[in-house]
């Protein structure tokens, strides 16, 4: 008999409900009323650090791979919220778990899906779980509606231009804390004024990109202007005027817009809030009708004409942008994987139309854009004679799928290590993948609450601390994981990866005389990671061999 605990923790706290707690009292139940349960195989899956409302959780997942493979009799867990909240995910999990013969049982909520009460009771405290879910988010948006409509900064890194200054203590239930709100910072904002100056007058933004990277202007961290980066600038809402034009743009996008319109009388700034998610750490823009959109404390700089009317030009330069990321020509084969050495992709010149190989071809450079936009000063890597290269790359890569080539014999060897490698290493680096996920999000918890830390010093050492501690332990963590991977690289790597990429090599020399370059191009990205030119040498790097 094999029985499977899970358990779940949104974020630690040391006390309560604690995975080890949630183990321990379900490791009491099943030893009390399982019949048969001391001869039983338990195993343990456990997600700390992770939400309940989706089933993107490693251990989850690797659990249900395991159940569907038939290795599982009882599955347990401590509440049926640990599983998740939302109620789909639960009625798919009880649909799989009847189908395969596996009985499950809440210890908290006595449920037993053997019985059909149980799974009637089963389906009925998922929706209860994710009304519960829903319930909090409308709690956590009408609270975040109520400061905004005071127009207070909530945090975070505080925009170009800005500085966040200390105000009046409020009372946050019951208990005292700062205020906050933005003040101007002159001299960062003729950075600010510049950029949308200069977009409105000339459209371009990578022509400021440019203008910064010859001036050396660096960002508030220290590092170079992307294109990102000065369209993040432009598209925010703080920096624009409260005026009847704004008011009327924001609200015909569907953002709720938390001011009367008289209030849009181009005395203040905006404010946004909700306007980007934090899903994965990661600043991915909501949909309009997420976000909040309410006046600000501070003063705008440009007008609500002058921001919509960047808006509309970033909006109709957005798709030819976008484009431009993408190889669209018939001719150079390393478009997009081919890399200067200063890290910057390389990307195809061409000749004059009547400028042609032997072959017809037209004739093109690869060069360096990094070097282009700063005249040299940043970059000095020749430009390579993109007909040449591209010939040379492909020789190369056809030469490697003879069997008597270095790389050919090197991925049959891993291809046999791969086989012989134990599964305890690989689910060693699942592990240490998972504490290191865990302790990430630990340290962003912790940062969260140092920005709502209101100014007290005793706490915000102690918070500095943890997060100090958490953050060698995750240096430490990923340095094992890296001595892991790069010895694991040729032993242990993926076999079905190294097995596609000896398939890949072979169709590649068959099919190479009838396959147009689109197609030849898309080949050489499944074989190839990137290509690097050092100004004399192209180094070639393929998937699974570096």
């Amino acid at each position: 008999m094999r029985i499977f605990i899970y358990s779940r923790k949104s974020k630690w706290t040391g006390r309560g409900e604690s995975v080890e707690n949630q183990i321990s009292m379900c490791k009491d139940y099943i030893r009390y009323n399982i019949p048969e349960s001391e001869n039983a195989e338990i195993i343990e899956y456990e997600d700390e650090g992770y939400s309940g409302k989706n089933t993107n959780r490693p251990q989850f997942q690797k659990m249900m791979g395991e159940i569907k493979k038939g290795n599982c009799d009882y599955l347990v867990c401590y509440k049926l919220d640990r599983l998740g909240r939302n109620i789909a995910d639960l009625a798919n999990l009880v649909e799989t778990l009847n189908k395969l013969n596996v009985l499950f049982i809440s210890i908290k909520e006595r449920f037993d899906t053997s019985t059909p009460i149980g799974k009637a009771m089963l389906y009925f405290a998922g929706v209860l779980a994710q009304m519960e879910r829903e319930q909090i988010a409308e709690r956590v948006r009408d609270n975040m509606i109520m400061l905004a409509r005071k127009g207070r900064w909530l945090g975070g890194n505080t925009p170009l231009g800005f500085t966040a200054e200390a105000e009046e203590k409020v009372s946050i239930n019951g208990r005292n804390k700062k205020s906050f709100r933005l003040v101007v910072d002159e001299e960062e904002m003729k950075i600010v004024r510049f950029i949308f100056r200069e977009y409105l007058e000339k459209q371009s933004l990578i022509g400021i990109v440019k203008y910064f990277l010859n001036h050396d202007i660096r960002t508030k961290r220290g590092k170079e202007y992307s294109t990102t980066a000065i369209r993040d600038i432009l598209t925010n809402p703080v920096y624009c005027m409260a005026d009847q034009e704004s008011y009327t743009y924001f609200w015909n996008l569907g953002c709720q817009v938390c001011m009367d319109e008289e209030e849009a009388d181009g005395s203040r700034g905006m404010i946004s809030y909700a306007k980007t998610s934090s899903t994965e750490y990661k600043g991915k823009d909501n949909s309009p009708e997420k976000w909040i959109i309410a006046l600000g404390r501070h003063k705008g700089i440009v007008t609500g004409k002058e921001f919509v009317k960047v808006q509309n030009i970033l909006e109709r330069n957005r798709s030819r942008g976008d484009m431009w990321h993408k190889p669209q020509n018939k001719v150079s084969l390393l478009s997009g994987i081919l890399y200067c050495s200063c890290g910057h992709v390389m990307r195809p010149k061409y000749y004059s139309s009547e400028q042609v190989t032997e072959q017809g071809d037209r004739k093109f450079s690869y060069l360096c854009p990094y070097k282009d936009l700063t005249h040299g000063e940043k970059c000095s890597v020749s430009n390579v004679q993109g007909n040449t290269l591209d010939e040379l790359v492909c020789r190369e890569v056809l030469r490697y799928s003879e069997e008597n080539s270095n790389i050919h014999k090197m991925l049959e060897k891993a291809i046999e290590r791969v086989s012989e490698t134990k599964e305890d290493k690989i689910s060693t680096v699942d592990i240490l993948d998972q504490e290191i996920r865990s302790r990430k999000k630990e340290v962003q918890n912790l940062i969260c609450a140092l920005g709502k830390s209101g100014g007290n010093e005793e706490f915000i050492s102690q918070i500095e601390k943890q997060i100090l501690k958490l953050n060698e332990e995750c240096t430490a963590l990923e340095k094992e994981r890296t001595d892991i991977g790069e010895d694991g690289r040729s032993v242990q790597g993926d076999k079905e990866q190294l097995e596609f990429l000896m398939e890949q090599l072979s169709s590649f020399r068959k099919l190479f005389d009838t396959l147009s370059v689109p197609e030849k191009r898309e080949y050489l990205r499944m074989i190839l990671d990137k290509v690097v030119w050092d100004g004399e040498q192209a180094h070639i790097f393929i998937y699974g061999s570096h």
